[in-house]
């Protein structure tokens, strides 16, 4: 029995493989690039399927021979079968497959073609492609490096009867030139506000730069807004919440800002509902470190005493935390402390993180919260192999085993570590499905055997040929 893993391409086999319309070869296990189309646009390609095998291969696949899996599997379509799923030796059939990107990034999946094919088995073409934005321009506003988001809002601090100023950064993070046509205060307290930006045009991946002032008459809060209109196609009107306190002398201020999975900056200074993940990460393992930035942006001492960082929730002992480094952040200094996160077993995880202090609000005691999440991991591993020639197994009580074990070859099911999963078994149609998932939850060299089962032979024929699967990464 000929067995093939998810990871190497059989090239050198005879039988089943798919050709391009310009007539590039794609074996079992290999990737097929579709290039970049536009969001919300569609490309299509049409290959072929062919047998150079010295054989009559049948395209077992029912109710389609050509059907379609993976995370990104509804952002392709098959918009033709094969006309013919009977191929002698040299005979091809064609087919049609669209990629039509629902979002901008890489999309994945695979295509899998059942057939009676005594060499390849289940064939498997990986599909990847990347959906891109249209050219615009793309408007981009920051403060140092804090990156704002639309309608986010930046907080000023200072004595009664003072000015405070930010500078405030406009990027053209787009293709095309960014037109800024208007800048504007708006809101309850606009007048105790003030701004120095005018109509510019931007080229692309350049900046321009203007200064907000806030100067509080008396000790309260206040309010405004800034708009900055421009031609970017889905911001037409950027606008940033203005939020001013008077203070009644010097007082500390903090600031807490992170990167979350889109890379994005984000204030988590006061504000609840903010989320960062891990993502997968095989138990036992930790993972990359995520760093938080602690400012101050008052003009006094902001106290970080003790343990201003904790840990509750759901799994905390699944994360760490380090404490800042320093007690003591004097104005306009920063600091940082970090997450990382090393699950103990497969699954969902889950944490808040929560900053403490005495008198990082406004010189009032603060708390600033951060959720956090991740995966104990796992990797699938596709196996197909090669029918069986015993008849049998492709009727009732017939089935295939799949076995597996870490770090070294086996010769039965019963050697320490090997690990059966359920089997695959006759399921009506004219053969038994020949290729199975399994599913690893560690990085190693995984060594995999398939045998048969009939009614006929209930102990089962003798294992395969091994092959290995290296894994380096969980999936999810």
């Amino acid at each position: 029995m000929k067995l093939f893993p998810i990871f190497p391409s059989s090239s050198g086999i005879k039988g089943l493989h798919i050709s391009d319309s310009e007539g590039k070869r794609y074996s079992s296990g290999s990737t097929l690039s579709l290039g970049s189309v536009l969001v919300t646009s569609s490309s299509s390609n049409t290959l072929n399927i062919e047998n150079d095998g010295s054989f009559t291969v049948t395209l077992t696949g029912n109710p389609d021979a050509v059907s379609k899996s993976g995370i990104h599997s509804s952002q392709y379509v098959i918009n033709s079968q094969p006309a013919s799923t009977s191929l002698a030796d040299g005979d091809s059939s064609s087919f049609q497959i669209s990629f039509q990107p629902s979002s901008a990034g890489v999309k994945s999946a695979y295509l899998i073609i059942n057939s009676d094919d005594p060499n390849i088995g289940t064939y498997i073409l990986y599909l990847k492609g990347t959906g891109t934005d249209a050219p615009a321009p793309a408007i981009q506003v920051s403060e140092g490096s804090f990156n704002f988001i639309p309608n986010a809002q930046t907080n000023f601090y200072t004595p009664s009867g003072g000015t405070s100023s930010k500078t405030i950064t406009v990027k053209n993070s787009g293709v095309q030139d960014l037109v800024i046509s208007n800048i504007s205060l708006s809101g309850t307290d606009a007048s105790l506000f003030s701004q120095n930006g005018s109509p510019v045009t931007i080229s692309p991946k350049k900046t321009y730069t203007f200064t907000i002032s806030f100067s509080p008459l008396s000790v309260s809060t206040f309010s405004a807004s800034i708009s900055i209109d421009s031609n970017d196609p889905n911001i037409s009107s950027y606008t940033l919440g203005l939020s001013g306190v008077g203070t009644s002398g010097n007082v500390a201020q903090i600031s807490v800002t992170y990167s979350d999975n889109n890379s994005i900056s984000r204030d988590i200074t006061s504000g609840t509902g903010f989320a960062y993940s891990f993502g997968s990460v095989f138990p036992g393992v930790i993972s990359s470190s995520k760093t938080i930035t602690i400012r101050n942006l008052g003009s006094s001492n902001l106290d970080l005493s003790g343990t201003p960082v904790s840990l509750s929730g759901t799994n905390p002992g699944e994360f760490t935390v380090t404490q800042p480094s320093i007690t003591s952040l004097a104005p306009n200094a920063s600091t940082t402390f970090l997450i990382k996160f090393s699950p103990t077993s497969v699954g969902s995880k889950s944490a808040t993180v929560t900053l403490n202090t005495s008198n990082g609000k406004g010189g009032n005691a603060s708390s600033s919260v951060l959720d956090v999440s991740g995966a104990g991991g796992r990797r699938d591993i596709i196996v197909t192999w090669a029918h069986s020639k015993e008849h049998a197994v492709h009727m009732a009580s017939g089935a295939y085993r799949v076995c597996y074990k870490k770090g070294s070859d086996f010769s039965a099911e019963g050697d320490s570590g090997v690990t059966c999963d359920a089997d695959v078994v006759y399921a009506g149609d004219p053969y038994t499905a020949n290729y199975k998932t399994v599913t690893v939850s560690s990085a190693g060299t995984w060594y995999i055997r398939v045998k048969s089962f009939s009614q006929f032979n209930g102990t089962g024929s003798t294992f395969s040929k091994s092959i290995q699967a290296k894994v380096s990464s969980p999936g999810y």
